[in-house]
């Protein structure tokens, strides 16, 4: 009984809580609550011909959409009265369409279906959007896990752990997950735990043609040593401000000493030598 009119209670307050929020809203947008979006979707009659125009479309936007290779055969279930060789012959006309014009897209096959792939010479531009999205979504630990693993390797769980000082098991299992750590034996101690290594996709990831390319450790050693500490960046300098008045008089103070050398400088020269000076005796 108490169960119901907690339930019950709840439900009341979480209808409190919509109609405030739906409160909100009409008042941050005036007529919002009159609204309704709808998405229409337009009803396919299947008994209704299509022409080639637009069946060369719909192969084209279905290849746009999917996120595998579809084969000609896939596309009876949408383009009815259209066999696989007629669908088979419109992709071709895509294909020539593309290179003719010369997008920046093409249809490619693979594994025996089609897909709509860009152009290889513009890989770099993309390469560079898709490796700072990665950048930014690796963290810390995971990089700091990773780079030890790739110095080390073969190298085990408490190893990585010995260097870090904190369990990293947890990383080791996201960069097995990723696809950039394999194992690649097992330690011959007591317990034989397992030993991990780089994969492929590390070296396509970071595109690297093998691990030789990788950074000396006394390069990062001599950078590491020689880079400004963090503390040192923070460290609060002092900086003496001098007023405009005590600037003036060290010039006027300055000007005052050099005029008082040329004027002894000018006293020297105008002394007659004495006439005895060098006479000889």
């Amino acid at each position: 009984m108490g169960l119901k009119v907690k339930d019950k209670e709840e439900a009341v307050k979480l209808k409190g809580l919509r109609r405030e929020l739906q409160e909100k809203i009409n008042e941050t947008l005036p007529g919002a609550g009159n609204k309704e979006i709808h998405v229409q979707v337009e009803k396919l009659d299947e008994a209704l011909a299509i022409d080639e125009t637009t069946a060369k479309r719909v192969v084209e936007a279905l290849l746009f959409s999917t996120s595998k290779p579809m084969v000609p055969n896939e596309f009876k279930k949408v383009l009815k009265g259209y066999s696989p060789a007629r669908v088979q012959k419109i992709i071709e006309t895509l294909k020539e369409e593309y290179e003719k014009e010369e997008r920046s897209f093409r249809v490619v096959e693979v594994g025996g279906g089609f897909e709509i792939s860009t152009a290889p010479k513009y890989a770099p531009w993309i390469m560079k959007l898709e490796l700072q999205k990665k950048a930014r979504q690796a963290t810390a630990s995971a990089l700091e896990t990773l780079a030890i693993l790739v110095y080390k390797q073969p190298v085990t769980r408490a190893e990585i752990e010995d260097i870090r000082g904190v369990n990293s098991s947890g990383m080791i299992a996201t960069l097995l997950e990723k696809g950039f750590v394999k194992i690649v034996g097992r330690k011959e101690v007591p317990g034989r735990p397992m030993l991990y290594g780089t994969s492929p996709k590390f070296l396509e990831y970071f595109g690297l043609k093998s691990l030789s390319d990788l950074p000396d450790i006394s390069e990062i050693k001599e950078l590491v040593e020689n880079a400004i500490r963090k503390e040192e960046l923070l460290e609060p300098r002092e900086t003496i401000i001098k007023d405009e008045e005590e600037i003036e008089g060290e010039i006027n103070q300055g000007e005052n000493e050099g005029e008082e050398n040329v004027s002894d400088t000018e006293t020297e020269e105008n002394v007659e030598p004495d006439s005895t000076f060098g006479s000889k005796a």
